[in-house]
């Protein structure tokens, strides 16, 4: 017998949101995390035009955007050249969202979480999964807690419990792809960015001092994202955070520094999504680095997309098939698009090569005075969302572009080709 009809493990956005998704489906099911808390370290924390679509959907829009900022300018800084330029989300309006929504991924999961206890769910913290086994009916999972060891029953079980899954490492599933050799340190300060001249969105290229600066919301703080040499010693990353902060700001500027986390850059996809009646979603199925806002992106859409799919199947209304199917589109989805994109916007923020360095300015530019390109830039991250999989999907028009007339096939990245 069956408790659950879904135990998701992993209390993320991916998770959270899938468990959204097949609430309102009529599905039913429990989420565990082994945390004690919803995970409020320095992560992702720019949504774009796709994610706030999925979300609007779901129900969740309103009350994230009473919680975020609304930013549609966007700044590409290169101070070696002394480049600076500005690209406006408003060639968008009448589109699609002509803004991206900021706010710390605490924040979201804090809605999501609301959402799935009004809807009935229930998730249950420090709930730790050590194994599972399987049968042609179900899942048999056990976790951890703080009065002991227990045993809980799904029909389904979605590991979307981070890069590090423990759900993949139990399938016994590959996690193809390599890892970069350097680092990402994120950082959450508290200072006033723009009265140096950011905006409230911001690339900086460097082939040392790369960063990624934004607004996390309405009052901050600011998250200043920036990359070192992962041979350095990890635990000492906080000694070397005043030399990089002196690359983005003048000496003798004010800032108190909220929280900092280090990060492994992964390229990365499962060699498979689904293993019997377990299945993988979010940086558990891929992880990506972070550059472009592509990683949540896809997670989002690879957790929409598996909601939907999933309900239907325990609905009867699809067979159990069309998870093979899932598995292959958003592996696709990773390869094709996300990694691609991702690692161009990545060598395009630390480029050291002159010449690149210089047609990467000037594709820039492209977008800034042409409106036809900006609108390319600003919709590449539609291409995450793939293919809905079946007729009824309640995602099947969630992807406007086709009726923009905005040409993204050969595409490859959101600015440099």
């Amino acid at each position: 017998m069956n408790d659950n009809e879904v135990l998701i493990v992993g209390a993320g956005p991916v998770g959270l949101l899938a468990a959204v998704g097949l609430l309102q489906a009529g599905g039913s099911g429990t989420g565990v995390e082994a945390a004690a808390e919803l995970n409020d370290s320095p992560r992702a924390a720019i949504y774009f035009a796709p994610s706030l679509i999925a979300l609007r959907e779901l129900g969740l829009l309103d009350d994230l955007d009473r919680l975020s900022l609304r930013v549609s300018r966007f700044g590409q800084r290169v101070p070696d050249y002394g480049y600076e330029s500005v690209i406006s989300a408003e060639c968008m309006t009448g589109l699609t969202f002509d803004y991206q929504l900021h706010c710390g991924q605490d924040v979201l999961c804090r809605v999501a979480l609301d959402h799935v206890r009004r809807l009935g769910g229930t998730v249950l913290f420090e709930h730790k999964l050590t194994g599972f086994e399987q049968d042609a009916e179900g899942v048999r999972a056990t976790v951890e807690t703080p009065h002991g060891e227990r045993a809980i029953r799904a029909k389904w079980l979605i590991g979307a419990d981070g890069a590090r899954s423990t759900v993949r490492h139990l399938m016994d599933v590959e996690f193809e792809g390599f890892t970069w050799p350097n680092r990402f340190i994120a950082t959450n300060v508290h200072c006033d960015f723009e009265s140096l001249g950011y905006q409230k969105a911001n690339f900086v290229c460097d082939p040392v001092y790369m960063a990624v600066i934004a607004i996390l919301g309405p009052h901050g703080p600011w998250r200043v994202t920036y990359q070192e040499d992962g041979s350095l010693p990890v635990e000492s990353f906080m000694d070397r955070l005043p030399e990089r902060y002196a690359f983005y700001m003048p000496e003798g500027t004010p800032y108190e520094v909220v929280s900092a986390s280090p990060y492994t850059l992964h390229q990365r996809c499962a060699a498979t999504l689904r293993v019997g009646r377990v299945l993988l979603a979010g940086d558990a199925a891929h992880a990506t680095n972070p550059c472009g806002g592509l990683g949540l992106t896809t997670g989002f859409w690879t957790a929409m997309i598996l909601s939907d799919v999933l309900a239907a199947v325990m609905r009867g209304e699809e067979d159990e098939s069309i998870l093979d199917r899932y598995s292959d589109e958003r592996r696709r989805i990773f390869w094709e698009v996300t990694s691609p994109a991702a690692t161009r916007n990545k060598k395009m923020l630390e480029e050291s090569d002159p010449e690149q360095r210089l047609k990467d300015i000037a594709e820039v530019e492209r977008a800034v005075h042409d409106v036809n390109v900006a609108r390319q830039f600003m919709s590449f991250p539609f291409k995450v969302i793939g293919d809905p999989l079946r007729e009824g999907s309640r995602w099947t028009n969630a992807d406007p572009t086709a009726e923009w007339g905005i040409d993204l096939k050969n595409r490859t990245s959101q600015l440099v080709d």
